[in-house]
């Protein structure tokens, strides 16, 4: 059978069409789906109101940690310190003696989390915690996202002592 003009010229033009069509751009992905996955901890650092970092008694001056975002909308954060040979460990002073996170050097939280993108926050909406007192509680951190870096920090409210601003930049897990 063959091929008239008119029958060549549809061809061409479902052809044209599909082309266009497969190479049209993707949507956009947002902030959300772009924080997906599982995230490794590369550095924590801990700042004082006056912009001095300060060295961090519960988890130390590098700890590991891992942070998960999963497209159901629920999360999870580790971090230990390094270097925890023991299962608990009391320290000389006092007062940091009586803070668990201190003699545990361990810190863990999961449950959900919202983004916010036009203030640049993310919340964790903390379902359950290796520490009772955070049952509940909504732990909200500004974010910074760039490609497979991904930053959180927060301001401790003032106890004192002043104002502690904690920085955590995470890499996308391989």
């Amino acid at each position: 059978m063959p091929i008239t003009r008119e029958t060549g010229v549809r061809v061409a033009l479902f052809l044209t069409v599909f082309a266009l069509a497969s190479c049209a751009p993707s949507p956009a992905r947002t902030t959300r789906d772009r924080m997906l996955g599982a995230w490794e901890l590369r550095s924590r650092t801990v700042k004082s109101a006056g912009g001095e970092t300060v060295a961090d008694p519960i988890l130390g001056a590098q700890p590991l940690g891992r942070l998960y975002y999963d497209a159901s909308g629920r999360m999870g954060l580790q971090m230990m310190r390094q270097g925890r040979h023991q299962a608990l460990t009391v320290p000389e002073d006092a007062d940091q003696a009586k803070n668990a996170r201190i003699v545990t050097g361990y810190d863990s939280y999961f449950g959900t989390f919202t983004v916010d993108d036009a203030a640049g926050t993310v919340t964790h909406h903390v379902e359950g915690s290796l520490f009772p007192e955070d049952l509940g509680k909504d732990f909200t951190r500004r974010f910074r996202l760039d490609a497979d870096t991904f930053e959180l920090s927060f301001t401790s409210p003032d106890t004192g002592s002043g104002a502690i601003t904690r920085t955590l930049v995470f890499q996308r897990a391989r």
